[in-house]
């Protein structure tokens, strides 16, 4: 009967070993499922890959026509945020470049390389400077000579010093959307509809309508939205360049692109 007990024993050991590997395995192979969605993500050659990144330095450089689209995407964007007109800011949308320097953030943050970084950085910051000086010289001119009656802060106004969980949905999808565009030229005609989608200018110079107004609650509340849409799409464009093949082994400089 000792003996009958033992091996009864044993076999519950074992079949509990067998159970508990299995469980294991059966883990291992769930938080490894975001991995291999990653690794099935078709990479990019060589070739596509220096040109991508010759593409995204020279749009992340803040040149000549860069200012001129944003001084009128600025222009744009703050005479339809004080009319109140949603069909004005999105042709605002369409016509301000922002998104470029915050996608070659994303991409010199997958490289590592620290010049695009830098360059990115300079680049969106000056932007940002120039759009809400022009936002706060046309509010100022609007007060003075007023063409567009302000009784109230216009609701499109409003509606951009708020930053939410929806907000931040739209901006990481818009990063994935816009760097997935860039990595595939065949969809380029999407472009558009990402910049639409983002609303990168109109926080912008939402900014400088609140500070024209010496209204602070507007200006730190569209502050903070336009913070996080940056983030969140430079965050979601260098998951998309990782998935594409790019890494730190990447040189710009010297162009060593490791395969």
């Amino acid at each position: 009967m000792k003996d009958l007990g033992n091996s009864q024993t044993i076999k519950s050991d074992c079949e509990i070993r067998v159970k508990f590997r299995t469980d294991r395995q059966n883990m291992s192979g769930n938080n490894n499922r975001p991995t291999r969605l990653i690794r099935s993500i078709p990479k990019l050659t060589m070739e596509q890959r220096r040109k991508i990144i010759t593409d995204v330095q020279n749009d992340s450089k803040a040149n000549f026509d860069y200012f001129i689209l944003v001084a009128l995407s600025s222009s744009i964007a703050t005479l339809g945020l004080l009319s109140d007109s949603p069909a004005v800011i999105i042709g605002a949308m369409v016509v301000a470049p922002l998104m470029s320097p915050i996608l070659g953030i994303g991409l010199a943050t997958t490289t590592g390389e620290k010049k695009l970084l830098k360059d990115a950085l300079l680049t969106l910051l000056l932007g940002t400077l120039l759009s809400i000086v022009i936002s706060v010289l046309l509010t100022w001119i609007n007060d003075k000579l007023p063409f567009i009656s302000l009784h109230q802060i216009p609701s499109e106004v409003m509606f951009r010093t708020r930053s939410s969980p929806v907000d931040l949905t739209i901006a990481i999808a818009g990063g994935l959307a816009a760097a997935y565009v860039i990595t595939r030229p065949k969809l380029s005609a999407a472009l558009p509809g990402v910049a639409i989608a983002t609303a990168l200018m109109p926080p912008v110079c939402t900014i400088g309508i609140g500070l024209a107004l010496q209204n602070w609650q507007v200006a730190s509340g569209s502050a903070l939205l336009f913070i996080t849409n940056a983030v969140a799409i430079a965050f979601a464009s260098g998951l998309v360049f990782l998935a594409r093949g790019f890494s730190k082994e990447q040189r710009f400089g010297d162009s060593k692109i490791h395969a």
